[in-house]
């Protein structure tokens, strides 16, 4: 004979179990979910640190400083937050309402009001197992969440710290520039002859000029010249 009393507290206490279970599905879509938003998140991190480790590894400046230290805890709180989202993915043992050889020979020759309310016992009790294995879940995901948007905001802090490194140091580097085209201007200024100077007086030279020659050497020319001519 059909009770609905006991019908009703079956069907009730199974749409519990089924929430419960859908409840868990939730869980882990969501945690595949942010664990790929996360991995990819990884991966374009590195490549931008990549591209400019150069403008503030190894540190010098106090925002060199700064942005190694944030980077630092970035990559720290995405490993924690990996760590928790793979642990709530991670295969759990999960209630479901028996279907075997042995129930049903137990419960078959039961009346349905029986097996009704049997049911709603075993319900209730997968429910409590399911519960806690979701409750474990949920906060596993909820702590990956919370390093995921402490993680999001350290990456965001590092990039602005990366990025007024890098701007600071091309500053340097153009003043720097600066200053040696500076130095060569002034060297190629001061290698500038001073106009004011006055030029030294041009000197006027026979090109054929009669050498000189020395009173001694010039009576012995003349004495061998008369003693020739005699």
């Amino acid at each position: 004979m059909k009770n609905e009393k006991h019908e009703f507290l079956y069907n009730y206490a199974r749409a519990a179990f089924e929430d419960e279970l859908q409840r868990f599905r939730n869980i882990e879509d969501k945690s595949a979910k942010y664990l790929s938003l996360l991995s990819v998140g990884v991966v374009s991190y590195t490549i931008i640190l990549r591209f400019y480790s150069a403008s503030f590894f190894p540190a010098e400046t106090v925002i060199q400083w700064l942005a190694c230290i944030v980077v630092a805890i970035t990559y720290l709180a995405m490993a924690s937050s990996w760590s928790f989202l793979y642990r709530a993915l991670r295969f759990t043992d999960m209630p479901r309402l028996p279907l075997d050889e042995e129930f049903i020979n137990k419960y078959e020759p039961e009346s349905l009001p029986t097996i009704h309310f049997a049911l709603t016992r075993t319900c209730s009790d997968a429910i409590k197992y399911a519960r806690k294995g979701n409750s474990e879940k949920s906060k596993l995901l909820i702590k990956g969440y919370k390093y995921i948007a402490l993680s999001m905001w350290a990456l965001t802090l590092s990039v602005i710290l990366i990025l007024s490194s890098n701007l600071t140091t091309k500053r340097e580097i153009t003043m720097s520039e600066e200053e040696k085209s500076s130095k060569s201007t002034q060297q190629q200024t001061s290698a500038e002859p001073n106009k004011d100077v006055p030029p030294p007086k041009v000197t006027f030279v026979l090109d054929h000029a009669i050498p000189k020659v020395e009173k001694g050497q010039q009576q012995i020319n003349e004495s061998g010249d008369k003693s020739s001519e005699k």
